[in-house]
């Protein structure tokens, strides 16, 4: 018998082709198999028991999304070959970049492999994906690859079945792949002598520097206009990143992961304060491409910060990267989208991101509920992520960082063209965030708009599939409201159809301007005084807006208890009240209110009696209790139990914790991003999800 299979999914760029090639001689299977756009299409010959078992194999093997299978009329093939690939208008899943196995790192330390440090090894298993491709299907010609021609030995790997490399896209070697224009040790001898070199990654150029190098760290600091912001740091080995770090074992499966994210772990000793800063955590990764393992292989352990200036996105350009006046490691293979690193961390035993781009885009997330049509998702301007809705599934699009930068502007719209095209996307609806003011917003005529925060509670609902009624928690610094106010401490109910606002903090009047998210100071008088010109401004309501931000009353405690008075990066003051608040011995308990003017003055008058430890400890225990109280309201009222969590304040593992903690006692279910960012990153799903329900 004969039949035709389509198979959907992460099933090209992984190997799937040469699997098929390997069963199919096993099993006496004949036919022939293809990329055709952004599928794999077979035609399988042969006895019914054998082709079962080909099928469960392949199936077993791979990341199907869905698949087709037809009897068609016999077709009589010799044997069973590898053809050349086709195009059809299915929907892609398009593989991440991957980094190096450990495979692939064998035989680059191996002296006798003839890629001995060969700074592009890679193999069906591994190595730049998403980063390299031009257009489907992905083919040697069709990705950044296309330049190069295998060599004679090459070609032979490329087509033997037995071969890891068998119909690897990416295969090259010393003799036929690209190159660099200076050698890795001489790229690690100038970070060796106290030197910043720019080393070209997979997404994008990377600026480097000894960990143990305070000098070279401050003068980094100075190039990136980075004041404060804690650096991450790669780490030869996981052996090397227990010897500062304390980490358990869902944070070394991230570490060692494909996916490569740096990872925040607690420290265990610290480096100069030039590095991590006053940060309580070590953004601690792993090399994923081979000129990084060899550079830390002669260095170890080195700041790798993206080379950019603050807030501008990552560097892919082999001419811009001269800006710095730095020595350059550069190669000769093109980077046609920038990714930065992504960054996760482990909290409540559940594996959470905060940035979500290398390796992990452009994997699609199946939120259960199908888009009417192709519909393109604006995300928010700040930590900036688009996608894409077809079908079940929301194609997220890497980091950009703030719209109001210029670069990041034009990188967002120039991968909106490019992720549409990859993807064959035509996208016949558009949605935004609510906010008049934003650039995404305005960049499309006649956009729907969805509201920031119900965004951020049908992100959760998207990503967990849930059904029925829930109770969301959406606390961030941000976000346009409904009525006009700045929301950001929203209880949001939805009803299986529609989100609707329930409770929030009660408005506070504040400065219109960008200059509240930076001074805690000026926060704390708008919620108790002391400022002349911020109360006449109050009073007189002049340029002034009303304001439910948890991340404004987060800056304003900090600042009352004398721990951090400047966001020099966002949420800084927040990270220092949290770090703060975690060496204290008992708290000092607060009364739960939902008046953010009652909770500060209460602080306040805490200081009389009880340290700042504390006092930070009881603000964070009384937003958990607070949590407590509301979700317990609305149980006896409505029988809700499914609660979901959302928004930038939920990063922090402290309220976090003991928020869950208290309502999983109590009986609830509780869900908060996994997949994606809880903070603005997620924004896109939302819409996507929101936009498909109300049709």
């Amino acid at each position: 018998m004969t039949r035709r299979l389509t198979f959907n999914g992460i099933v090209q760029g992984i190997g799937f082709r040469p699997a098929a090639l390997r069963i199919a001689i096993d099993l006496g299977v004949k036919g022939q198999v293809k990329n055709s756009g952004g599928c794999v299409e077979l035609i399988i010959s042969g006895e019914k028991q054998a082709l079962n078992s080909f099928v469960q194999r392949l199936v077993a093997m791979f990341e199907i999304k869905y698949y087709t299978d037809e009897e068609i009329d016999e077709i009589a093939f010799d044997d069973f070959k590898i053809v050349h690939s086709g195009r059809d208008e299915g929907t892609p899943f398009i593989t991440p970049d991957l980094a190096t196995c450990s495979d692939c790192e064998r035989e680059l330390k191996n002296e006798s492999n003839r890629r001995y440090r060969h700074p592009f090894i890679s193999c069906v298993n591994c190595g730049p994906r998403y980063s390299i491709i031009n257009s489907l299907p992905y083919d040697r010609e069709n990705i950044a690859m296309a330049p190069f021609e295998m060599c004679a030995e090459c070609e032979k790997e490329y087509t033997n079945p037995t071969n890891r490399r068998c119909h690897a896209q990416t295969i090259a070697c010393k003799q036929c792949g690209p190159v660099t224009n200076i050698s890795v040790d001489e790229a690690a001898e100038i970070i060796k002598n106290g030197g910043i070199a720019a080393i070209k990654d997979i997404g994008g150029y990377h600026l480097a520097c000894s960990a143990h190098c305070p000098n070279a760290a401050l003068n980094l600091r100075e190039i990136k206009g980075r004041e404060a912001k804690p650096f991450a740091v790669m780490f030869s080995s996981l052996e090397e990143i227990e010897e500062y770090c304390f980490v358990n074992e869902k944070e070394k499966t991230l570490l060692v992961s494909s996916e490569r994210p740096i990872v925040l772990l607690n420290k265990k000793k610290d480096f100069d304060k030039s590095v991590c800063g006053e940060s309580e955590y070590i953004g601690a990764f792993l090399p994923c491409n081979p000129i990084q393992i060899m550079l830390l292989e002669a260095v170890s352990p080195l700041i790798m910060t993206s080379a950019n200036i603050s807030g501008e996105p990552i560097i892919t350009d082999d001419n811009e990267i001269k800006k710095f006046g730095v020595p350059v490691l550069s190669h000769n293979r093109k980077i046609l989208t920038p990714l930065d690193d992504s960054i996760a961390f482990v909290c409540c035993g559940r594996e959470r991101l905060i940035r979500r781009a290398r390796g992990y885009v452009p994997t699609a997330i199946d939120i259960g509920v199908e888009a009417k049509e192709d519909t393109l998702c604006l995300g928010g301007d700040l930590k900036a992520v688009f996608a894409f809705h077809r079908g079940r599934y929301v194609f997220l699009s890497q980091h950009f960082g703030d719209l109001e930068d210029g670069r990041a502007f034009e990188a967002y719209k120039k991968n909106i063209e490019r992720f549409a095209c990859l993807h064959s996307f035509n996208a016949k609806r558009i949605v935004a965030d609510a906010h008049p003011g934003y650039y995404s917003s305005r960049l499309f005529e006649n956009s729907l708009t969805v509201q920031h925060h119900k965004a951020h509670i049908a992100a959760v609902i998207a990503e967990h599939r849930l059904s029925g009624r829930v109770l969301g928690f959406a606390f961030d610094g941000t976000g346009y409201g409904d009525d006009g106010a700045i929301w950001g401490s929203e209880i949001l109910i939805f009803d299986g159809k529609k989100i609707t606002r329930a409770e929030h903090l009660e408005y506070v009047k504040m400065p219109a301007s960008d200059e509240i998210s930076r001074n805690a100071d000026l926060a704390l008088a708008c919620y108790l005084g002391g400022n002349e010109l911020i109360e006449k401004a109050v009073e007189n309501n002049i340029n002034t807006v009303s304001s439910s931000s948890m991340g404004r009353l987060f800056d304003a405690a900090a600042a009352l208890l004398d721990i951090k008075h400047k966001n020099g990066y966002e949420g800084e003051c927040a990270c220092a009240l949290e770090a703060c608040a975690k060496k204290a011995k008992r708290e000092y308990r607060l009364n739960v209110t939902l008046n953010p003017t009652d909770i500060l003055a209460q602080m306040k008058e805490a200081k009389k009696y009880a340290t700042a430890e504390e006092i930070a400890l009881g603000f964070h225990n009384m937003l958990a209790r607070l949590i407590e109280k509301i979700a317990v309201k609305h149980f006896n009222e409505q029988g809700i139990r499914q609660i979901a969590l959302a928004g930038g304040v939920f990063n922090n593992r402290l309220l976090t914790e003991k928020a869950m903690l208290l309502l999983e006692e109590k009986g609830f279910s509780v869900y908060i991003n996994e997949k994606v960012p809880c903070g603005d990153g997620a924004i896109a799903l939302g819409q996507a999800y929101i936009s498909a329900m109300e049709g």
